[in-house]
């Protein structure tokens, strides 16, 4: 009995030995299990922003010695750039960025880049689009350019009603920064007229109900886009 219970002594002796060799395998172990339930959390979320994303791994990346730099702008990057750039003009509440599953996106307002009923881009605007355009040019993303404006009607021998103003307007962003050297094929105009108003409402004419919802309305957005 004494031998048998000395021999179980050992042989636990020896587990706990061999344990105390590796002790790291303990904590490997606790972060291949975070690791997994980060990614199930991400599998079971509807929608990911790929910003968020980005900014998650280059934490990581840090905490585990470091990210590579690369010479292109990721998201992430673009989307402070954009912040800052805001922050430098003193534009805050007047120029958004924003982050969504579709990439980033700067929202302009027409009141700055447009006069009223028109789609020539005001000089005022010129240093601001400036300042995008290293972005654009060190960046692989696609580039869309959307047109949007209020649920007023509009009728003109140029513009017979808001889907031609919006995608004229959306052209002429295009244009621009064509002409500043960025390649064509990096971009799509987009005119959405009224569709997709900014401002809150159930319907299009409730999210046009007020001059100051409306305003919000008219604008034109940049997207850096996660596709086509």
């Amino acid at each position: 009995m004494a031998e048998e219970t000395t021999r179980r002594r050992k042989s636990f002796d020896n587990q706990n030995a061999e344990g105390d060799e590796e002790p790291w395998l303990i904590t490997y172990g606790d972060m291949m299990t975070l690791l997994m339930t980060f990614f199930v959390l991400l599998f079971s979320m509807s929608t990911i922003d790929p910003v968020k994303l980005e900014q998650f791994s280059d934490s990581v990346g840090d905490a585990l010695g470091g990210k590579q730099k690369t010479e292109q702008f990721s998201l992430a990057e673009i989307f402070k750039e954009v912040a800052d750039v805001i922050e430098e003009e003193n534009l805050k509440g007047v120029v958004e960025v924003e982050t969504s599953p579709r990439g980033v996106s700067i929202v302009l307002p027409s009141n700055i880049s447009f006069a009223s009923g028109s789609a020539e881009l005001d000089p005022n605007i010129f240093p601001l689009l400036n300042k995008f355009e290293s972005m654009m040019l060190q960046s692989i993303f696609p580039i869309g350019i959307e047109g949007h404006t209020d649920n007023a009607p509009i009728s003109s021998p140029i513009y017979p009603s808001n889907w031609e103003l919006s995608s004229a307007r959306a052209s002429q962003v295009v244009r621009y920064y064509i002409a500043r050297g960025v390649p064509g094929d990096r971009f799509q105009a987009i005119g959405l007229a009224d569709t997709k108003p900014r401002a809150e409402g159930k319907t299009v004419t409730e999210a046009n109900s007020t001059p100051q919802k409306r305003a919000m309305n008219r604008r034109v957005e940049i997207f850096f886009l996660t596709m086509r």
